[in-house]
């Protein structure tokens, strides 16, 4: 089978964009690097569900000539682009991995794809997301090694971007689907503050946790994305990012963290454990002031509060989705697998009263978090509970991605860690927010792991 060997890793998109301004390159070439990316790997790797060559050549060329006027549209000007499969698009087909929906075309665009259609960044195709980004697993393959799983449910865009397929990719986070699969595929993964972006457009899954978010060769494109759709459509709903469009050249070093080890920390293998531990020791070395919760017992409160976490999130998103996915099972039942019934069996069994305690539950969590602000720069624990799995059933555990979720925290994945040959990503979680102070600092912890 394949492996991450074969594959040409990345495209390198802020390197390609210094030499777009200086003549020296066009984003009309960095597709076709693209291209010849996807016409040697995809059959391997299946991360897309459809592609629009003709129109990512158009859109390049149009790239092209503004660099070459002088007058790029935005720092994504030319960037090529995935986009996953739950998120509309009016010349795409929206399937949401689902038979229901084949064929499915919208007939506008969503906010987050029109705002990257108006800063210029050229959109290959659909990136294929588990089955309504909860359910069963499309057909992609980890990069690194095709025997394995991407993750969910942003399956296509994390394989896409590990692929050099394309420099980054829409995805979404209702528990882990941004921040696990960015993990499992070695790519930088950041899931902004709740509410901060538009999700019109979005299929929803659950109104209390839907995140949209980006899967990226680097952080620097992964901020510029999201903080290009923020300025774009910002309002009332959707405050959007603050600071300045693309990250400092210099970035804001971490000087004291948390460790969040909680009970998910414990479903690491050693192997994961040991390389977790290295990493956290590179950081020292660095400077970094590490405060676990033996040290500190608000730290070890905290911790024992998100242990609850995971069961309450998934009840809240069980509740959130009888609309529409019970329509959806009334109609429809044979398309969807049984994870739907699943859940709509576990939603049964709550109240009302349960719904508004564990939205209770979570505002008081969110205050407790907050008070960290001023003692901590950032939060930190692995983004997975170890590397990829093999096979294509089990796309991993949501335990140590769901605390940022729930919450509503900012948080990014970092490729720091390899363990047994595959990539496991370092978790940063941020303060509401406060997007952009977490963002430098995860550049800097990018920078030092590169």
């Amino acid at each position: 089978m394949p492996n991450y060997k074969n594959f040409h890793h990345f495209t390198e998109f802020a390197a390609a964009r210094t030499k777009f301004k200086m003549g020296q390159d066009t984003p009309r070439d960095l597709l076709e690097r693209c291209l010849e990316n996807v016409q040697t790997n995809e059959s391997h790797v299946e991360a897309f569900t459809h592609l629009d060559v003709i129109g990512a050549r158009a859109a390049a060329d149009a790239s092209t000539k503004r660099y070459a006027a002088g007058t790029p549209l935005s720092a994504i000007d030319g960037m090529p682009f995935g986009v996953k499969d739950i998120i509309d698009t009016s010349d795409m087909p929206t399937q949401m991995g689902n038979s229901f929906f084949k064929g499915h075309q919208p007939s506008i665009d969503a906010a987050c794809v029109r705002a990257i259609r108006q800063g210029g960044a050229i959109i290959l195709g659909k990136t294929v997301t588990t089955e309504f980004a909860i359910g069963r697993s499309g057909p992609t393959k980890n990069p690194w090694n095709t025997g394995h799983t991407p993750g969910g449910s942003s399956s296509g865009s994390a394989a896409g971007v590990a692929a050099g397929f394309v420099s980054a990719a829409f995805g979404t986070q209702t528990q882990g689907s941004i921040i696990r699969p960015s993990s499992f595929c070695g790519v930088v993964g950041f899931k902004a503050s709740f509410g901060a972006l538009p999700i019109e457009g979005v299929h929803p899954l659950s109104k209390s946790h839907d995140h949209l978010g980006i899967l990226a060769e680097g952080v620097q494109e992964a901020w510029a994305v999201l903080r290009w759709v923020s300025e774009v459509h910002s309002s009332q709903d959707h405050r959007g990012l603050q600071g300045p469009m693309e990250l400092d050249s210099q970035p804001l070093p971490l000087r004291r963290v948390a460790f969040l080890k909680t009970q998910g920390y414990f479903e690491l293998d050693q192997a994961s454990q040991h390389a977790f531990e290295q990493a956290l020791e590179r950081l020292k070395a660095a400077g970094v002031e590490i405060v676990t919760p033996d040290d500190s017992i608000l730290l070890k409160e905290l911790c024992a509060l998100l242990d609850q976490v995971p069961d309450y999130s998934l009840d809240l998103v069980s509740m959130d989705m009888r609309w529409p996915y019970l329509g959806y099972l009334d109609v429809a039942k044979e398309h969807l697998g049984p994870r739907f019934t699943d859940l709509k069996e576990r939603a049964a069994r709550l109240t009302r009263e349960d719904y508004q305690h564990r939205l209770s539950f979570r505002d008081a969590l969110r205050v407790r978090v907050q008070e960290l602000e001023h003692v901590f720069d950032a939060m930190i624990l692995p983004s997975a509970s170890g590397p990829a799995p093999a096979g294509f059933v089990n796309t991993g555990s949501r335990t140590l991605l769901t605390y940022s979720t729930f919450i509503g925290n900012p948080a990014f994945s970092i490729p720091a860690m390899m363990v047994d040959h595959m990539p496991l990503g370092l978790q940063l979680m941020g303060f509401t927010g406060a997007d952009y102070r977490l963002a430098s600092h995860a550049a800097w912890v990018h920078d030092l792991f590169r």
